[in-house]
């Protein structure tokens, strides 16, 4: 797991050098269960976090990648935990850890050159999911690990700040859904409501 995360933080370093703008991302997103996965913990977390780079190919597309860790936590006083052969009650702990690796493309509403003070954009990712569930009910626990394939379309809006507009503030939502087939969760549904920094950097000798 450690080998995959430094992976992909190199890739997306190194790949900045074959495009002439660079935008990085460090953003806090909270999120919200849905669907199936909301069965297993209905509580919101406020543990997340993403790191992203793009790369603009013309004056509205950008392309590039991301790597996102969200934690959902819940404990119950009571639960009944159903398995084969029987069933068992007692307080109940939950945990999904999940670690999200994307390739993405969005399309902006305004042209690079003339972002003026607000970007609204749209956006699809496509990749991986590295999922951890846990859960202990009593002295009876099990854990689930497993990667799956994953998307998450987003909606969101860049707030360029500074004279020269090469940082901002970013506000998306994104909707993110994998395939999951575990434990009664046939789809893993979850919301992330996203509030970040972001800043461009150019290739030296190559901004002016």
């Amino acid at each position: 797991m450690k080998k995959t995360i430094i992976i992909s933080l190199i890739f997306l370093a190194s790949a900045g050098t074959a495009f002439s703008q660079t935008i990085w991302s460090l953003s806090y997103e909270p999120a919200t269960p849905v669907g199936e996965m909301r069965d297993f913990i209905s509580e919101s977390t406020l543990v997340g976090l993403n790191f992203s780079a793009g790369w603009y190919i013309n004056s509205r597309i950008s392309v590039g990648g991301s790597i996102q860790w969200t934690e959902f936590y819940e404990k119950n006083e009571r639960h009944t935990w159903y398995f084969d052969g029987g069933a068992v009650t007692a307080n109940a702990w939950k945990e999904f850890y999940i670690w999200s690796f994307y390739a993405n493309a969005k399309y902006h509403f305004k042209d690079v050159e003339e972002e003026g003070r607000f970007v609204p954009y749209v956006g699809m990712s496509i990749g991986t999911m590295y999922i951890n569930q846990n859960a202990q009910v009593g002295t009876y626990e099990f854990k689930e690990k497993s990667w799956r394939f994953a998307f998450a379309p987003e909606v969101g809006a860049r707030i360029p700040m500074g004279l020269e507009q090469s940082w901002g503030f970013n506000f998306l939502i994104r909707y993110q859904m994998s395939i999951y087939e575990k434990n009664d969760i046939n789809i893993l549904q979850f919301l992330n409501y996203s509030v970040g920094v972001y800043w461009k950097m150019w290739p030296r000798g190559e901004r002016y």
